[in-house]
């Protein structure tokens, strides 16, 4: 039997709320504060993406970015270019996140997790793909939580604004 291999269903915007509302809860398990919207744009398209998925194996949520970065210097390559494109994506997530009460963000750019509490059974029937990228969506808010602030985590990833 072929497995299909379906990108629109991990790109849709309900998916992806998903995913940007555990990296949310992960980062503000470490800081009150929350991440700034900036942070969503970067860890949504690392996280979802196939190609990076190994680069998370052997780690947990204490590895930390810079540890995770210098085992895999290869989740730098492209990633500019890689954020610039899955742009309209996360502005989606973003939009039905908040639509549906699940995510909200602040007049500061922070987002806080919502009112309204996902449903853990609503990801019981993932496949291994997709529920793997909503660890990784996680453990990336854990690490950029940890990382110190927005600037940093940029800095970290070679990234600039």
């Amino acid at each position: 039997m072929t497995v299909a291999h379906d990108v629109f269903a991990e790109t849709n915007p309900a998916f992806c709320a998903y995913a940007l509302t555990g990296f949310t809860a992960a980062y503000v398990s470490i800081k009150d504060a929350g991440p700034e919207l900036p942070l969503g744009y970067v860890a949504l398209p690392i996280a979802l993406s196939g190609d990076l998925a190994g680069t998370f194996d052997g780690t947990n949520r204490k590895t930390g970015l810079l540890e995770w970065l210098n085992r895999s210097p290869q989740v730098q390559v492209g990633l500019a270019e890689r954020i610039n494109a899955s742009m309209p994506v996360v502005t989606e997530a973003v939009r039905f996140a908040c639509f549906a009460r699940v995510l909200a963000v602040e007049a500061d750019g922070r987002i806080r997790v919502g009112s309204q509490k996902l449903k853990k059974s609503a990801i019981d029937g993932l496949g291994e793909g997709p529920a793997r990228a909503l660890k990784h969506a996680e453990r990336l808010g854990y690490w950029f939580a940890m990382a110190g602030s927005t600037r940093t985590t940029f800095d970290m990833m070679g990234l600039t604004v």
